[in-house]
């Protein structure tokens, strides 16, 4: 079992003091801006996963890197 994979025995306010103690990684980061951009896009957008990544590369100056697959 993954450290990140909470145990039902732990309380709300654990899980919350676990959250507040954890730093996200640069990809646990992006994958998040990828995630809200995806989230924010208007219903009848036809932007995909891929061009929001492909985009967010440019800006920032990186190679591509899939965050997801389906």
């Amino acid at each position: 079992m993954s450290a990140a994979v909470a145990s039902p025995a732990l309380s709300l306010s654990e899980l919350i003091a676990r959250a507040r103690e954890h730093r996200m990684t640069p990809s646990e980061r992006r994958a998040q801006r990828v995630s809200l951009i995806m989230g924010l896009k208007d219903k009848t957008s036809s932007l995909t996963r891929e061009e929001v990544e492909s985009a967010l590369d440019q800006i920032e100056g990186h190679e591509t890197v899939v965050t997801r697959k389906d």
